[in-house]
């Protein structure tokens, strides 16, 4: 969360009232060590609101020497907001959470910005210690209780030690110790502190004997997560900025050289940076990367280049579009391309998501219906028991027609008309059509079955077990609309409804679309929206179709931004 700069406004000094309620939830969140918490004093705390370099928000609290005390935030991996120690207040306090230990080397790759795999935790001699997933603990090195990182369980620690061989990530790593947020205080140095202060584990091997197989593991594991857990190469932000000039010169001479180009334009400036540049980077040196150039923005290094005369822009629907490319510009005149690796068209979209290569199995939605009272005497006739569960379309029509065959009520003289007795006059007529209807068409029966029964929706989301509400599905709604000015920006509500993770959508589009991304609460509501600047309407039901298995006829699109479609 803070291992790349982050956003902070102005410290404000805390309440009496507010430091009074930090006081009591400190010692209800840790209620094992309430007589060592640190108690905040009325008028020696200051508060700052922050801003992470991934959108997420939250609040500091820092001491009277502005030192980082504790962050509250929606870690990743926990269900709720947190109040999470920094790793200063671990330091004073080694006992205030869990310890989960590793070795140094493990460490370095954690304040890389790594999260902590299954691989490279060292057990104890007696095992790791009955912690429940979505559980803040501690990480530190054998021989110190000195916290170096913080971070939230992704699975119970009996499953770990279950599972012979087991893998994947142990902790998602919230802050750590020389990350940004121990930057913004005394940067103190990692102190020694001796096992067996106050009551956390310590019962575990003093030298790394079995560090390598674990940190090979370990490095296995980084490999099949993605490009996120691999440190990249230093670059700076004159080198990026070559790098960039380079990539878009070689776009404009091979893959869009004018033969190629012309049918495309207008194009996109997020389609020109995703499909086009990073696919045509060079091989070697540092990744490309528009935040880590002097541009910072996709926008502004565009905007550059049209000044240099290689591009010209457009505005359309709040993003910026290329609508011409200069292939006669002088440093185009004598450009050598270079190489690159061709990649197979249908491995174009693995730039989209990082954090699951292969597409997400398909949600399944099943309609279903529920007799009420009045005709359950029909359904237990032809069941042959009390008909309290679920049928669907075709069940129940089913059933209608097993009744009519059973108690001969087809009308010999007109074959698609049905008698009426008393079970279907109960179930299925008004008051005022019991005394005058004797006959009835059998299709418009059905129909009539069908509006009498309670519409219920079955939901099957992979990984879960299948769970049943009464209505119709409920929609994704997915709204692209002008706020300030000329801006537009597409976001996407009620994603919880189908099990999927606002926070990941917001970052799989933050690279789909090259453009800023956040998560935000919804007023009034227990949820929250996942926002995308630009009109990226399609691209957003693209990813929750191909990338969370959500079905289309479930995503409601209403476009709002007043602009005509072509």
């Amino acid at each position: 969360m803070f291992k790349k700069p982050y956003q902070t406004k102005a410290q404000s000094a805390l309440r009496v009232s507010a430091c009074r309620h930090l006081v009591q939830e400190t010692k209800d969140t840790y209620p094992q060590t309430a007589d060592q918490t640190p108690g905040p004093m009325p008028g020696k705390l200051q508060s700052a609101k922050f801003v992470s370099h991934v959108g997420d928000k939250g609040e500091i609290i820092y001491s009277e020497s502005n030192e980082p005390l504790w962050f509250r935030a929606e870690v990743p991996g926990a269900s709720s907001s947190l109040l999470v120690p920094t790793v200063y207040t671990l330091w004073q306090f080694p006992a205030l959470l869990p310890v989960l230990w590793t070795w140094a080397p493990v460490v370095e790759k954690l304040i890389g910005g790594a999260d902590l795999m299954v691989p490279g935790l060292v057990v104890p001699e007696h095992g790791l210690p009955d912690l429940k997933r979505g559980q803040l603990v501690a990480i530190c090195c054998p021989g110190s209780l000195a916290a170096q990182a913080v971070g939230v369980l992704t699975v119970d620690t009996r499953e770990i030690q279950r599972v012979a061989g087991a893998k994947g990530k142990a902790v998602l790593v919230a802050h750590t110790y020389r990350d940004h947020l121990w930057e913004a205080g005394s940067k103190a140095e990692l102190p020694e502190i001796p096992l067996g202060a106050g009551s956390a584990e310590a019962a575990v091997p003093a030298e790394p004997a079995d560090e390598t197989p674990a940190l090979e593991a370990l490095r296995l594991e980084e490999d099949s997560s993605g490009p996120q857990s691999q440190p990249a190469p230093a670059v700076t932000a004159a080198e990026m900025d070559a790098l960039l000039l380079t990539t878009l010169k070689q776009v404009m001479a091979t893959v869009l050289d004018q033969r190629h180009a012309t049918p495309l334009l207008p194009l996109g400036a997020s389609t020109l940076y995703s499909t086009y540049m990073l696919a045509n980077a060079p091989a070697r040196g540092a990744e490309l990367d528009i935040k880590k150039s002097s541009y910072k923005k996709l926008a502004k290094f565009l905007k550059a280049a049209e000044k240099q005369g290689l591009l010209g822009l457009k505005d359309i629907r709040g993003e910026p579009h290329v609508k011409s490319l200069n292939w006669q510009h002088a440093e185009l005149s004598g450009y050598q391309p270079y190489a690159v690796k061709l990649a197979a068209p249908a491995a174009k979209p693995a730039s989209v998501p990082q954090s699951g290569p292969a597409p997400a199995a398909r949600i399944s939605v099943t309609e279903l219906l529920k007799p009420p009272q009045a005709l359950r005497p029909l359904f237990d006739l032809v069941c042959g028991e009390p008909a309290t569960g679920y049928f669907t379309r075709q069940q129940a029509r089913g059933v209608l027609e097993s009744y009519i065959k059973q108690q001969a009520l087809v009308d010999p003289q007109a074959p698609r008309n049905v008698r009426l007795d008393h079970h279907l006059c109960d179930g299925l007529l008004t008051k005022a059509e019991y005394s005058k209807l004797s006959v009835y068409p059998r299709d418009q029966l059905q129909a009539r079955l069908q509006e009498k029964m309670t519409l219920y929706t079955q939901l099957d989301i992979p990984g879960r077990a299948p769970t049943t509400r009464i209505g119709r599905p409920p929609t994704v709604d997915v709204v692209c609309e002008k706020k300030m000015g000329n801006k537009v920006v597409t976001r996407a509500l009620g994603l919880e409804a189908y099990g999927v993770d606002p926070a990941a959508v917001a970052k799989e589009l933050r690279v789909a679309c090259a453009s800023s991304t956040s998560v935000d609460p919804v007023p009034g509501k227990k949820t929250v929206a996942v926002l995308v600047q630009g009109h990226q309407v399609k691209a957003l039901a693209r990813l929750l179709e191909k990338q969370h298995g959500l079905p289309a006829d479930l995503i409601k699109v209403t476009d709002k931004s007043g602009k005509a479609k072509k």
